[in-house]
């Protein structure tokens, strides 16, 4: 029998899917089991082929089958809403228009397969309940780089089966960036490798020119035939001799600055007569689109360059985009005003990396965050870039809560939708080149397959965040049989590390500052420290000047520990609920994956290396548990003069550099020394960070040695003692509880009223306002709320047209303290939004 995946992957390979077309939609059935409307769209033939496998999964005889699919009667569901409608033992498929019936095909073939085994279309049609569904963003879509060496767009055997993939996850959108050198991390100009520009014949090779021209071609019609929109951003403006081939010299030396092809003054010119040619080659392009501030040109240049190419082509229907990134508001709105399809502007989610399922970075980190973007009114649309493989890198990650809580926040500013980095970005699509051994190199063929399941949350979460935990469960179980659900549960423990690893031992927003799955914490080679350029601190005190991704939610070691000496309540979770979190998601992890029932075959192979993932996750886990403990005992003895603390920190180092030993032996048996050229390691091995952690902790004994004996730190009166846990060093709510936490704005907007009903199990001794207006550079304050007659707290501050945010941090009368909304469970707080003034 095949599983829903075998089907797909069957239809994804080019299997039958020839069905009768009726040609009307209505009156009596004419022959077809399965009716289509007259010339149905080449998406919607594909997903009636993915129905009619699901029937022959189910041996039911397709002439049995009573399915009537019908769009455009309706034009308020849109293009991608539509309903399961029932009639009997007929199922009617209505959607807005062919992407939606394609949608529609797919849900049913899902509902077919996952039903009970039956032989009758009249025993599976009973347990099809009528559904109606609507997308909740417009734009979910895969943020691909276009590999220069070799170029990625050459493979179209791999872009049709990435294709289908897409389509059956629903993503939308394929937005295409670059031209991205893998070697060198350089973005050359895509222009020069896709269109050839009479006016400027010595840019580009005309033969190579036509190659690319017509796979993009390929491509573009290809995803249009699956639903999915192209979008082409190019990065860069210079047009400069093609960089040799390979990787680049080894050492610190760069290779040689290129020269450009095309003088500066030209540059406006060539770009809007490319622009023009590309557009009239692939007219089926939804956006083309620019990067402004890494460019270096003013925004009069891509009026001139963009907008007057896509003039020149009469694309009046062509949308533009760009990216925030080292750019204003200010700037980019000439080009949002003479846009006559359109504009939108992608801005970083959380910067360059996924650490929390929430917009986090909230102060001093500029063109990393959304600053002012979100004011109203805009004349143009926003989309989120999540940039996710800053982050993941190699190993496999779902996590079903986490995607399903930041899909929910990519509403936010109004926004159209979001634009993911896959595990593609910035990595080689072959699978072959990950891995060691002849059996393991043999397992994909490409690397995106091992990581099924991060389309398949991410998209199928991204069009409906309701979309019930069983759907991506049963994914599994098609997946890996019998163990399929043990599998996806050491998956959930696993995927909780890495991203709150980030999060908390955050040096930096850019991709380019950490590399949360291969590195220790301790960042020599770093470039920043939290956004600011300056030199990292050497020495095994590094680990614990920490500033979490989220400063108001988290609390750093340092900060924790002279909080705890001068006896301050803080409400933000700290080293020790980090740390339980850390390792209970480890503990968890593995215990599952010990647990696991046994497989063969093809299935046996995909779990041999998700497992490897899964393990190394969780010894990671374990490492930086143990790591942010031993740290938080040193740092909190070396000030107070603890002998016995000390003792406890140097334990817990040791266990953490016996996890990371174990990280390495369960990495370098399976991966082969990988490269990330972004972080400046090339042919890296888990292992070559044993020698260097061992000689880092080797100071503890000379810090101690030379602490000062009276201590360093002496809170008002009594001397510190050792550290004595509160409930909440924990990582619940530990007695603190919020029951209604809103506002009331006044009539003349000009101030905001916050109510607050709270509880304690000790008693409440102080009910906090954390509050800041909401462009994301300006800083949280607070001030108390009072407890009225009606037994809730408030207090009111004034309000501007840009929106605020807000949460309130709870204190009870035995030092716990507590922020809410729960940064662990949901968006840890409320948001006014912004409203014209």
């Amino acid at each position: 029998m095949k599983s829903i995946v075998g089907i797909l992957g069957s239809i994804a390979r080019g299997g039958s899917c020839a069905l009768l077309v009726c040609g009307a939609t209505a009156g009596l059935p004419c022959g077809a089991a399965i009716q289509l409307p007259k010339s149905a769209p080449e998406c919607v033939q594909w997903g009636s082929g993915v129905l009619r496998d699901a029937l022959s999964e189910k041996n039911v005889p397709e002439a049995q089958a009573d399915v009537r699919v019908t769009f455009g009667e309706d034009k308020a569901p849109g293009d991608e809403a539509f309903s399961l409608e029932k009639s009997g033992a007929g199922v009617t498929i209505r959607g807005g228009g062919p992407v939606s019936a394609m949608y529609g095909l797919l849900e049913l073939a899902e509902r077919v397969h996952g039903s009970a085994s039956d032989s009758r279309w009249a025993g599976l049609a009973a347990g099809i309940h009528p559904a109606r569904q609507r997308p909740a963003l417009a734009i979910r879509a895969d943020n691909v780089f276009i590999h220069i060496q070799p170029f990625l767009l050459n493979n179209l055997a791999m872009w049709r089966e990435y294709i289908d993939m897409l389509a059956r996850n629903r993503f939308n959108m394929i937005d295409l960036h670059g031209g991205y050198d893998l070697n060198i991390t350089s973005f050359p100009n895509l222009f020069p490798l896709l269109v050839s520009v009479p006016e400027y014949p010595n840019v580009g090779n005309r033969q190579e020119q036509a190659k690319n021209l017509a796979d993009l071609k390929a491509i573009v019609s290809y995803a249009k035939g699956r639903g999915i929109r192209v979008a082409l951003m190019n990065y860069s403006a210079m047009v400069m001799q093609r960089p040799a081939g390979g990787a680049p010299p080894a050492g610190p030396q760069r290779p040689a600055m290129p020269l450009p092809v095309v003088p500066p003054a030209q540059l406006a010119d060539y770009t809007a007569k490319a622009t023009a040619e590309l557009i009239r080659q692939v007219p089926d392009l939804y956006e083309i689109g620019f990067r402004v501030g890494e460019t270096g040109q003013p925004a009069s240049f891509f009026k001139d360059a963009y907008l007057k190419g896509i003039a020149d082509a009469n694309a009046s229907n062509l949308r533009l985009y760009t990216r925030s990134w080292l750019t204003t508001k200010e700037q980019l709105d000439p080009i949002a005003q003479a846009a006559k399809a359109g504009f939108d502007i992608e801005i970083k989610y959380n910067g360059e990396h996924l650490g929390l399922p929430y917009h986090a970075m909230q102060r001093r980190y500029g063109t990393y965050s959304y600053e002012h973007y979100l004011d109203v009114p805009a004349n143009y649309g926003i989309v989120w870039q999540v940039r996710a493989n800053g982050t993941h890198h190699y190993w496999a990650w779902e996590n079903t809560d986490f995607v399903r809580r930041a899909v929910r926040t990519f509403q936010l500013g109004n926004a159209r939708g979001f634009t993911l980095e896959p595990p593609i970005a910035y990595y080689p699509v072959e699978a072959a080149t990950y891995y060691r051994s002849d059996e393991d190199k043999k397992t994909y063929n490409f690397i995106w397959q091992k990581h099924w399941m991060w389309y398949l949350a991410w998209g199928r979460l991204g069009y409906d965040a309701d979309l019930p935990e069983s759907v991506i469960r049963q994914a599994f179980a098609d997946r890996f049989g019998p163990a399929g659900d043990a599998i996806y549960s050491a998956m959930q423990a696993s995927s909780r590390i890495v991203p709150l690893v980030f999060a908390y031992r955050f040096v930096g927003a850019d991709q380019r500052d950490y590399s949360p799955e291969t590195e220790t914490g301790y960042l020599e080679n770093a470039r920043s420290i939290v956004g600011r350029r300056r030199p990292v601190p050497e020495g095994l005190l590094q680990y614990a000047l920490n500033t979490p991704e989220d400063d108001r939610s988290f609390v750093g070691i340092d900060a924790w520990v002279n909080n705890r000496i001068d006896t301050m309540a803080d409400g933000r979770l700290g080293p020790f609920a980090v740390a339980e979190v850390l390792q209970k998601a480890a503990e968890t992890a593995q215990e599952i994956i010990a647990q696991a029932p046994a497989l063969d075959g093809q299935r046996a192979a995909e779990w041999r290396l998700l497992k490897t993932d899964l393990a190394a996750a969780a010894w990671l886990g374990r490492y930086h548990a143990a790591r942010i403990l031993g740290l938080t005992y040193f740092e909190h003895a070396w000030k107070i003069n603890d002998a016995a603390e000390y003792e406890k920190a140097t334990q817990l180092l040791a266990q953490s550099r016996e996890a990371w030993k174990a990280l390495a032996q369960t990495t370098d048996s399976v991966y082969a020394p990988v490269n990330n050229p972004l972080r400046g390691q090339r042919q890296f091995e888990w292992k070559s960070q044993i020698e260097p952690l061992e000689k880092t902790d080797s100071q503890a004994a000379v810090l101690w040695s030379d602490r000062p004996r009276g201590g360093a730190r002496e809170p008002s009166g009594a001397r510190a003692g050792p550290i004595q846990l509160l409930a909440t060093d924990h990582p619940g709510n530990e007695g603190l509880n919020v029951e209604r936490l809103d506002h009331v704005i006044a009539r003349s907007r000009r101030s905001v009223s916050l109510i607050c009903k709270a509880s304690a199990a000790a008693g409440l001794s102080r009910v906090v306002l954390w509050w800041k207006p909401l462009p994301s550079s300006d800083f949280w304050r607070s001030q108390d709320m009072v407890l009225g007659d009606d037994g809730a707290y408030a207090t009111t501050v004034p309000l501007t047209g840009e929106g605020l945010m807000y949460m309130v941090e709870l204190q009870d009368s035995r030092g716990n303290a507590r922020n809410f909304p729960l940064v662990l469970k949901e968006t840890p707080y409320r948001i006014i939004p912004p409203f014209p003034n």
